[in-house]
């Protein structure tokens, strides 16, 4: 498997291609960055873009969404099954907790980790030992709970019974580029952050709360 990110959308924001090597078969996580350096690299590279894969609705993550529509009609849609009524494809795909997709010889375990928004999903390719965290998890620490529909509680739940528990060699590749670095291992983030160090709920909302005091 490959993997190229682009930075740059709303508040560098990052989109990945990721594709298989043998297939060439190809997807956008986040249509949240210009179109046209991804395309050229695309069509540069004779890749085969058949997946965009949405890791929740907020807006500046599928900004760019009807710009691949517009070239790619028949391009298969991938969002958590309760936001599929938002996109107007016909090939939408509804997902759902622990599902398995795939992408050529790449299989992508779909994980529900709301908290951020209702829809967050995250993308786990176990093979290759790296996740695609959307807003749940960033460099440094989580995303934030301040949409109509965020819940910390969900969140606390999401980053620590089921991020936290993959193994820590697994690369975070975030939705954002808010950290010191683009990317970053479990092990490293939970060394480096109150965030991914609590030991109970309320702790996690004692750390979240002198976040956004300090913002």
């Amino acid at each position: 498997m490959k993997i190229k990110s682009f930075l740059g959308g709303f508040d560098k924001n990052f989109s990945y291609l990721i594709w298989c090597n043998k297939t060439k078969y190809a997807a956008i996580i986040d249509p949240a960055v210009e179109p046209i350096k991804i395309l050229e690299y695309i069509e540069g590279n004779q890749l085969v873009l058949t997946k965009i894969l949405i890791t929740h609705s907020h807006y500046d993550h599928i900004k760019y969404l009807d710009d691949y529509l517009f070239k790619y009609p028949n391009i298969q849609i991938c969002c958590f099954e309760e936001a599929a009524k938002l996109y107007k494809n016909n090939n939408l795909k509804g997902l759902v907790d622990n599902e398995v997709i795939a992408l050529g010889e790449i299989l992508i375990i779909v994980l529900y980790t709301p908290g951020h928004y209702y829809d967050s999903i995250c993308f786990w390719i176990k093979n290759e030992n790296c996740i695609f965290t959307g807003d749940t998890i960033f460099v440094g620490r989580t995303g934030r709970t301040k949409s109509k529909t965020s819940d910390i509680s969900k969140l606390y739940e999401s980053v620590y019974k089921k991020i936290l528990t993959l193994p820590d060699k697994t690369e975070i590749y975030p939705g954002h580029h808010y950290g010191h670095i683009p990317t970053i291992t479990i092990k490293k983030n939970k060394e480096i952050s109150d965030f991914f160090q609590c030991n109970s709920l309320n702790e996690f909302i004692e750390v979240m709360k002198n976040f956004e005091s300090n913002r």
